[in-house]
C-alpha cells in the first residue's frame, strides 16, 4: 500500500513482502519501503534483506552537569567557539534575551512566528497550532525563553519543565529567518540548558524528532543538535510505553532531501537491549558526500548508503 506521509511517498509493506523482494514493484513511485512495527524475531531477517529496524521517533537529551564551565569543556573547540559566536551577534545586534512566564499573549505571538517558519519548510507540520489549547491547559509548567528585537519576537523557545522526570524539555522553538544564520536557535537551547541547571534539573532535551532527517527536518539538524553535546536516543528510552519501531529502506529522492539520515538499532540480543544501546547512523545519497557532520555524540557508528535510481 502506498501513502503520502506529509509529503512523502512510502511504501507500507509487511515482513513477508519486504523479505521476498515484493516491495520492488513500487520502487518507481516511492521514496522509502516501510515495515510498521516489525515483531524483534524478523529485526535481522530484515537488514539481510537491506531494511533498518529504527525507533519511529527519536528523543535529543543532554545531562546538563554541575556547572556550565564543566559541560563546555566536553564540547570541540569549534562547537564552543559557535556557542560563544552566536551569543556575540546576539549582543551586538541590540538583541534581549530573557525568560518569561508563559501567558496566552506571549504564546500567540510565539505561534505567529512559528507559523512563519513552518510555511518556509519543504514539508511543514505546524503541531504547536494543533496543540495549542493542550500547551495553555499546563502554562503553569512552561516557561519562554525569548529573544527580541525591540518589541519585536525575533525567536523564542518554549520549555516544559517536567521535575518528576528530572528534565526540562524544548517543546517547540522558532526564529525569524534572518536569524537563522546567526544561529539565535543556539542561543534558545544553550538558555534552556541554563533554566534545567537553574532549577535543579539532571537533564535538559530538544523534544522529539521523526526518525528520518531528510523529509520534516533535513540531515543538518542532526548534525546541528549533536553538536550542542544532545545524544539521539529512542524515544521509548525516555518515555516508555509510548514509542513504536520501524524497518525502513530508503530508495529514491522525490520528495525526500539527499542527504538523508536514519538512526537504527545496533544488532544486539533483545528489545529491550536493542532499545537501551547506542544507536547507528545511517546516511543515504544519490551522490558523494561528506559523512563527518553526521558522526554524532553517542552513535556506535555511522554507514553511507549509496542509493541508486531504480532500474
Amino acid at each position: 500500500m502506498i501513502v503520502r506521509s506529509l509529503g512523502l511517498p512510502v511504501a507500507l509493506v509487511d515482513v513477508d513482502q519486504a523479505m521476498s523482494g515484493e516491495w520492488r514493484d513500487h520502487e518507481h513511485q516511492v521514496d522509502v519501503v516501510r515495515v510498521q512495527d516489525p515483531p524483534h524475531h524478523t529485526w535481522p531477517w530484515l537488514r539481510e534483506a537491506g531494511f533498518h529496524p529504527k525507533p519511529q521517533v527519536i528523543m535529543w537529551r543532554a545531562e546538563v552537569l554541575e556547572s556550565e564551565d564543566t559541560y563546555l569543556a566536553a564540547l570541540s573547540g569549534k562547537d564552543r567557539y559557535d556557542i560563544r559566536s552566536a551569543y556575540r551577534r546576539a549582543g551586538e545586534a541590540g538583541l534581549l534575551i530573557r525568560t518569561e512566564t508563559l501567558t496566552p499573549e506571549l504564546l500567540d505571538q510565539f505561534i505567529e512566528l512559528y507559523e512563519r517558519q513552518v510555511a518556509g519548510m519543504r514539508h511543514g507540520w505546524a503541531v504547536a497550532v494543533h496543540q495549542r489549547a493542550d500547551i495553555l491547559d499546563e502554562a503553569d509548567t512552561y516557561c519562554a525563553v525569548t529573544v527580541r528585537s525591540g518589541s519585536t519576537l525575533v525567536g523564542a523557545c518554549l520549555d516544559q519543565d517536567l521535575p518528576d522526570r528530572q528534565e526540562m524539555r524544548a517543546r517547540f522553538s522558532a526564529v525569524t529567518p534572518g536569524q537563522r544564520s546567526d544561529s539565535l536557535s543556539r542561543v534558545l537551547y544553550w538558555e534552556t540548558m541554563r533554566e534545567a541547571r537553574l532549577r535543579g534539573r539532571r537533564w535538559a532535551t530538544l523534544g522529539r524528532d521523526v526518525n528520518l532527517y531528510g523529509h520534516l527536518g533535513n540531515a543538518g539538524l542532526f548534525s546541528f543538535k549533536s553538536r550542542l553535546g544532545f545524544t539521539a536516543v529512542p524515544g521509548q528510552l525516555v518515555e516508555p510505553g509510548t514509542g513504536s519501531h520501524q524497518a525502513d529502506r530508503v530508495v529514491g529522492f522525490a520528495a525526500l532531501s539527499d542527504p538523508a539520515l536514519l538512526l537504527s538499532y545496533a544488532a544486539v540480543d533483545g528489545e529491550e537491549a536493542a532499545v537501551s544501546a547506542p544507536l547507528l547512523g545511517n546516511l543515504f545519497s544519490a551522490r558523494e558526500v561528506d559523512p563527518r557532520p553526521f558522526r554524532g555524540a553517542g552513535l556506535a557508528g555511522l554507514t553511507l548508503h549509496e542509493v541508486r535510481p531504480p532500474a
